[in-house]
């Protein structure tokens, strides 16, 4: 009976070892940051973003290998999307406040590091909550926050927008950016998901 007892316990505690460790290593959200960068001075925001604008926001893909990817975004109505053999990236506008952004491992050689969306001329903004309102034109942001069943993986995830978007002859309100930095800090591998949510609007 004792020896019955104890295999059970080795047992009981093998499947918590198993347990803690498999808690520990899901994905989870670092939430987000942001910096000035290079300031972008436009003349005009519109916070009705769509396919077409979002899909200038063009993608610079570090994997852990340290090999950089430039895959280029086509669009159909509201969606723009990003597809190669290993990985799929896409952004869906759901409402004039909330895009959603989804990124899709396809392979064992996926191994990303970072996603950056964005370059100096992208007709793609980044509008936070804070400051409400804010830059004009921008209306009602959103702050990046994951979807519901978005983070599969075994990484922390965290964004960060920078290169701060001034309309002319406007102060700065600190609300709008035009690159945005999605980073994991562990490879991105076979299997996993990260899918949230952001304000879009169009600048030019």
């Amino acid at each position: 009976m004792r020896s019955i007892t104890l295999v059970t316990l080795t047992t009981l505690a093998i499947a918590s070892i198993l347990g803690t460790a498999g808690t520990s290593h899901a994905a989870t959200w670092g939430g987000f940051a942001f910096a000035p960068g290079t300031p972008r001075i436009v003349t005009l925001i519109n916070q009705a973003s769509a396919g077409a604008s979002n899909a200038t926001s063009y993608l610079r893909v570090v994997r852990c290998t340290g090999v950089i990817d430039y895959p280029v975004f086509t669009w159909l109505g509201a969606t723009c999307t990003a597809v190669t053999p290993d990985y799929t990236i896409s952004m869906t506008v759901l409402s004039a406040t909330k895009t959603n952004v989804k990124i899709v491992a396809n392979s064992t050689t996926c191994g990303i590091k970072e996603i950056t969306f964005g370059t100096p001329n992208s007709q793609c903004g980044y509008d936070l909550t804070n400051p409400n309102p804010g830059t004009i034109g921008s209306l009602a942001g959103s702050n990046p926050v994951p979807v519901a069943g978005g983070l599969v993986g075994a990484w922390n995830v965290t964004v960060l927008l920078d290169n701060m978007v001034n309309l002319a002859g406007v102060g700065a309100m600190r609300d709008l950016f035009s690159r945005m930095t999605v980073r994991f800090n562990s490879c991105f591998d076979v299997g996993d998901l990260c899918s949230f949510t952001i304000d879009t609007d169009k600048i030019s």
